[in-house]
């Protein structure tokens, strides 16, 4: 049972592409993967955190996709009780919650609501639920990988913790531009692919570039004593990308959507597993 300050929150409401639900609310467009999201509250320092966080993801453009709306509460209090991330859904209408946040979405208004503590971090979690969400319907994902740009191509980097994401976009050489070093945001353009950058950073505490570039390779990272690529099997290139998609929904639906996904993509594209050594000769191996 939710707690009595965690009950569903009344959505605002949206006409004509616009949100009316907060009059003089102030607000910002943060576009991500070409998925515009205004962020609205009326608390002018926390809309500085937020311009702060993501300004370089920050769109000019007063149009957006969906329209978030913001109730904060003290930083530490509680604001639910689940203290692992729960997502459900009930038709429509979506909710995420952990201690710290709570994320109110409808899928018809594109509209929804988050009360969460004065942090980046607790926005962070809602913004990449909610992108996860909406990329299950159009053939893409998260996926906790290290992603960059080289000669106009994406390669992405995944595998567990320690695995090496963060080493690979370290050792890079000069000409390459960062997507992510932690959270890359995978997404389906007619037949291709294309990696887009995100500001969901890890240890490097660093965002990603505000670009896009079609994906040419997934790399399983395995640190080993030699450098070698080695081409997956389908199948185990499928259940290793899994192992690593973002996805919180218990909802069998959408998991089944992602589960096509990742099995489409593996038709697709090239998966390797790359052995290396945790120095720039790893990066002669990409092509």
């Amino acid at each position: 049972m939710l707690p009595v300050d965690a009950q569903p929150y009344p959505l605002p409401e949206r006409r004509d592409g616009m949100d009316l639900g907060i009059a003089d609310a102030q607000g910002v467009v943060v576009d991500i993967g070409r998925m515009p999201i205004r962020l609205r509250t009326d608390d002018r320092s926390f809309l500085s955190v937020v311009q702060q966080r993501y300004k370089e993801f920050l769109s000019s453009e007063p149009q957006a996709d969906i329209d978030l709306s913001f109730d904060l509460v003290w930083p530490g209090r509680v604001v639910s009780s689940a203290d692992e991330i729960r997502v459900l859904r009930e038709g429509p209408r979506w909710r995420a919650e952990r201690t710290d946040f709570c994320l109110e979405w409808d899928a018809q208004s594109k509209c929804g609501k988050v009360r969460q503590s004065v942090n980046p971090y607790s926005l962070d979690a809602s913004l990449r639920i909610l992108h996860s969400l909406i990329l299950a319907d159009q053939g893409g994902f998260l996926l906790h990988a290290a992603s960059a740009v080289r000669n106009g191509r994406a390669f992405l980097f995944f595998g567990p913790s320690g695995a090496g994401k963060t080493t690979m976009t370290r050792l890079a050489p000069p000409d390459v531009q960062l997507l992510s070093d932690e959270i890359s945001y995978v997404r389906r353009d007619g037949a291709k692919y294309v990696a887009h950058g995100t500001p969901f950073s890890g240890e490097l505490a660093k965002s990603g570039e505000n670009i896009s570039a079609p994906i040419v390779g997934f790399y399983r990272l395995v640190k080993a004593p030699a450098n070698r690529v080695i081409p997956m099997q389908s199948a185990d290139a499928v259940r290793a990308l899994l192992e690593s998609v973002l996805f919180f929904a218990e909802d069998p639906h959408l998991v089944k959507l992602v589960f096509r996904s990742v099995c489409d993509l593996v038709c697709k594209m090239p998966v390797y597993r790359l052995e290396f050594v945790a120095d720039r000769t790893a990066w002669d191996l990409i092509e």
